[in-house]
């Protein structure tokens, strides 16, 4: 496994125990839902700055994103749909379009 999957499936792990949601992560972390979400699958590049912020958000030391994962560990399961979302880009209720 190489280390930005690594930091990737730690940072979900963490977000998800603390029943953030990737907006509200990255919102907190002052970066876009799309880079978010290609750090948390291994995919994106970043610089310390944004560990050190990601870290932050989460309430944990930057070392503990570098905590090794087991060979076969699995991502951990999303948030139930619906909970949690309590912000941008849901319709109003009772708004018709």
């Amino acid at each position: 496994m190489n280390l930005r999957r690594q930091i990737g499936m730690n940072v979900r792990r963490l977000r998800l125990a603390r029943k953030m949601t990737q907006l509200d992560l990255a919102f907190e972390a002052d970066i876009s839902g799309n880079y978010m979400s290609a750090i948390e699958l291994g995919k994106q590049n970043f610089t310390i700055q944004i560990l050190e912020d990601i870290a932050k958000v989460l309430g944990v030391a930057p070392l503990d994103l570098f905590a090794p994962v087991s060979a076969g560990a699995q991502m951990p399961k999303n948030l139930p749909r619906g909970k949690n979302v309590h912000h941008r880009g849901r319709r109003m209720k009772g708004k018709k379009d």
